[in-house]
């Protein structure tokens, strides 16, 4: 037998052993699912638009430490713009589908809305929100009071100021609430009106809060305050 038949005859007799163990080296798994969940939204209160974070659509397991999928949501010119945003190929691990303000280290800050995933749901998810207004109280409870304020507001028996900022206690000692502390006698959050609100005061100037938040966060902090008294201090 020639040299170039013994060859071929190798190569085939490697072929055949690479092929028959294809299925081993790549485990039978489905990496394209082919699902979506596509959002439709349409939003009001766009100053409390996030500066530091992103408002995103998010898609999580039961781990919530960070999405499986994030997709940025891109600020509308204008308020009352409808804006569509889709999640393709959603993970067979997706537990929720949900609208958050999220850090840049992917962590979550704020969840405007969430639907629950299951084995049942369809391929095609679609969620429609309706008119969503970002400059909720509830979004200033959970994102600035709560992780920043309560170690002088709320979780010792003598309140700074007055100033309970619990929640369930916190609207209450707010709005239309006098200021102890302001020598103009402004309210801590009088509604439509930006300019005699004292929460804003002690937030920009007070030198005692200075530390609490970066530049961009404070940025933030403040432009969510000043959307939710300018539409009106509901308690939302």
């Amino acid at each position: 037998m020639k040299w170039h038949q013994l060859y071929n005859i190798g190569i085939g007799v490697l072929f055949c052993f690479t092929a028959c163990d294809e299925g081993k080296i790549y485990p039978e798994e489905i990496i394209d699912t082919g699902r979506t969940a596509t959002l439709t939204v349409t939003f009001t209160g766009l100053d409390a638009w996030p500066h530091e974070n992103t408002l995103s659509l998010c898609s999580y397991s039961d781990d919530k430490s960070q999405p499986l999928l994030s997709k940025r949501i891109t600020k509308p010119t204008r308020e009352g713009k409808e804006i569509t945003v889709t999640l393709n190929n959603l993970p067979a691990e997706t537990r929720t589908i949900e609208l958050a303000v999220i850090s840049r280290g992917l962590k979550e800050v704020y969840a405007y809305y969430a639907y629950e995933v299951d084995n049942t749901s369809d391929e095609q998810i679609v969620l429609t929100l309706g008119e969503l207004d970002l400059a909720s109280f509830d979004r200033i409870q959970k994102q600035i009071f709560d992780l920043n304020c309560l170690s002088c507001h709320g979780e010792s028996t003598s309140l700074a100021g007055n100033l309970d900022l619990r929640e369930g206690t916190a609207y209450q000692s707010l709005v239309n609430v006098k200021a102890p502390l302001s020598e103009e006698g402004k309210n801590y959050i009088t509604p439509n009106d930006i300019h005699n609100s004292f929460l804003l005061d002690i937030l920009e100037d007070n030198p005692i809060h200075s530390d609490m938040f970066n530049s961009s966060g404070k940025q933030e902090v403040l432009s969510l305050i000043r959307g939710w008294i300018s539409g009106g201090a509901e308690n939302n």
